[in-house]
């Protein structure tokens, strides 16, 4: 039977992937007490509970994926369920232990638990990925079932047609991309308007200015993903359903695909922005997601036809057959 290997890279990249999200999370509750025109929480309370809410959600991975294999579970959704399991853990956690730099109000904790779940699913879907899959003999004593038995002479190659698979999740990651390469463009932007140091030439450390440098390529991303979110998802459905239609599986041809779909868009929205300047932007943007989309998708084989329900015997002959092209004659009397 399969499950999914304990990989140290696959775990250290889902690690990295949380933290950028309790990052942007830490980062955009300190710039919510500056807005306040309030004391932030210091830097070494800050960073505590970075590592405290990161170390949280990986431990409950690992743990999770133990599970996960004691059970003999390797599917996408079987990770995924869990790692949506453990981030809500890790939220209740963070939450009854006053982990969170800024507590939801009252009567919104319930809701706030959404986007970690959401991001714990995607990590989950993403370490199975990373890490792939591996044989695991049944121990002994132990009699494996009909659904989980591998077969005598299993097969290791496959040469037949293959398809990219239809992933939600892929979707939601690729979805993700324009978002990311805002944030990457305005930190340069953003750290040159404040500087690192104070007008005056001093050295002095500025909490508050430290934090709205983190604060606006975050405030950037989290905009940016609430209003493109959608539109990237229909722009990888489309670059998808062309793609297949086509049968077309190589990363190269779901950029080159996403690049003109996206292309497309912003012909679409031209009256609307500027043409010049979102068409090359749009079209990076269109080939991130394709290169995205197709390496989480993977692959898997092309459906066979489906199954022909017969009443009738004669009816079971060729499109090119006689029988199809002349009529049989009963005299009627």
């Amino acid at each position: 039977m399969s499950v999914v290997r304990s990989s140290t890279r696959a775990f250290m990249a889902v690690v990295v992937f949380l933290g950028l999200f309790h990052g942007v999370i830490l980062v955009l509750g300190l710039a919510t007490f500056l807005a306040d025109q309030m004391e932030p929480p210091s830097p070494d309370r800050a960073f505590q509970i970075f590592v405290l809410q990161v170390g949280t959600d990986a431990a409950l991975m690992v743990a999770g994926h133990w599970l996960m294999r004691s059970l003999r579970y390797s599917t996408r959704a079987a990770y995924g369920l869990m790692g949506g399991a453990a981030a809500a853990l890790g939220y209740g956690i963070a939450l009854s232990n006053n982990l969170l730099i800024m507590p939801p109000l009252d009567g919104t904790r319930l809701t706030a638990s959404v986007l970690p779940i959401l991001v714990g699913m995607v990590a989950g879907v993403m370490y199975v990925k990373l890490a792939g899959r591996e044989m695991r003999a049944v121990p002994a004593g132990e009699t494996p079932d009909a659904a989980t038995e591998a077969p005598a002479t299993p097969a290791v190659t496959f040469d037949g047609p293959v398809q990219v698979r239809t992933s939600l999740t892929a979707v939601a990651i690729a979805a993700a991309v324009p978002a990311a390469i805002v944030a990457v463009v305005t930190i340069p932007f953003v750290t040159s308007i404040f500087g690192h140091f104070s007008a005056d030439g001093s050295h002095s450390f500025n909490w508050s200015k430290q934090v709205n440098e983190m604060a606006f390529p975050a405030y950037f991303f989290m905009l940016t993903l609430m209003t493109t979110s959608l539109p990237s998802a229909i722009v990888i459905a489309i670059t998808h359903a062309i793609a297949r239609s086509t049968r077309r599986t190589r990363g190269i041809d779901y950029s080159g695909i996403g690049a003109a779909v996206a292309g497309a868009g912003a012909v679409l929205a031209s009256p609307f922005i500027s043409l010049w300047l979102t068409i090359p932007i749009t079209a990076v943007a269109g080939v991130m997601m394709g290169l995205v989309y197709r390496w989480f998708a993977g692959i898997e084989p092309l459906s066979l036809p489906e199954v022909v329900l017969a009443t009738d015997r004669a009816t079971l002959v060729g499109a090119d057959d006689p029988s199809r092209r002349t009529r049989a004659v009963i005299m009627n009397g």
